[in-house]
């Protein structure tokens, strides 16, 4: 049970730390991870590829947009029986 000695709070990000218009480019960590999700992409089979043209990914928003399409790919969500 947590208790006021073991909590981290972490602090919410400023609202200019996501922005749906800024170029890519800016961004590195974006630009690194849709590389790497479009190496990966590349191994998978056809009827599972998202079909995204990577040169249309240039801002963050097409980034987050591809990465969450790639999640839903990697990681498909199991659909919840009855119960819990």
């Amino acid at each position: 049970m947590a208790t006021p000695t073991n909590v981290i709070r972490i602090p919410k990000p400023s609202r200019s730390a996501f922005n749906m218009e800024r170029p890519l480019a800016k961004n590195s960590l974006l630009m690194n991870q849709v590389k790497h999700l479009l190496e990966l992409e590349k191994t998978l089979p056809p009827k599972q590829r998202t079909g995204t043209d990577p040169k249309s990914i240039t801002t963050e928003g097409s980034a987050a947009e591809y990465i969450r399409k790639m999640t839903d790919i990697l990681h498909p969500r199991v659909a919840k029986s009855g119960g819990r």
